[in-house]
């Protein structure tokens, strides 16, 4: 009688297993598809790859993919550093959507520290750095960005090593790998 009461619970666990499985797997595209998508453990990025959500907000951001940059970086604007009455520093900035109408999303974040980055013009800037949730294509990542203004970059968001890490794989001679092959891998690292 023990061992039929156990069996049956052991057939109810592998049902639930094998409907979590089927359910995985049936929004995966095929395996050829999947080894473009992923090397090893990591996926194949480009020189260029599309940030669809930044926390709850839905984008359309091209971000560069930098390898040579150690701290991600994000188009801030009207930056402002505010303390809260428990004596902790926020950070309220605003970022461009990237949808047609450029609409700007209001942000508030806890100020996690300071940067010192090396500029293109070789002068040292203080920047606020804030951690935040990202979602390109399939893989959604939870990694820290300096915020600075980016207007005058063609990317609105630059993906340093701090985010690429044991993330990805940069393949420099394509764009947009994540869009064009992965859009149904539900993987995530």
């Amino acid at each position: 009688m023990l061992f039929s009461a156990n069996f049956s619970g052991l057939s109810v666990v592998a049902t639930l297993a094998l409907l979590l499985i089927t359910n995985t797997y049936s929004r995966a595209e095929s395996p050829q598809t999947q080894r473009q998508c992923l090397i090893g453990d990591r996926y194949r990025f480009g020189l260029q790859e599309r940030v669809d959500q930044i926390d709850a907000f839905p984008t359309r951001i091209n971000a560069l993919i930098d390898s040579g940059s150690t701290l991600s970086s994000m188009d801030a604007r009207d930056i402002k550093i505010r303390k809260h009455t428990n004596g902790t520093l926020w950070v309220y900035f605003s970022v461009h959507s990237g949808g047609t109408q450029q609409e700007m999303v209001n942000m508030i974040k806890p100020l996690k520290r300071y940067a010192r980055v090396q500029t293109h013009s070789g002068v040292p800037q203080k920047r606020p750095v804030i951690e935040a949730t990202i979602r390109l294509g399939p893989v959604e990542t939870r990694t820290d960005f300096s915020l600075t203004s980016r207007s005058r970059f063609k990317n609105q968001i630059l993906l340093g090593t701090n985010t690429l890490k044991n993330l990805a794989v940069i393949d420099l001679s394509e764009e947009f790998l994540l869009k064009k092959h992965c859009l149904h891998i539900s993987r995530h690292p």
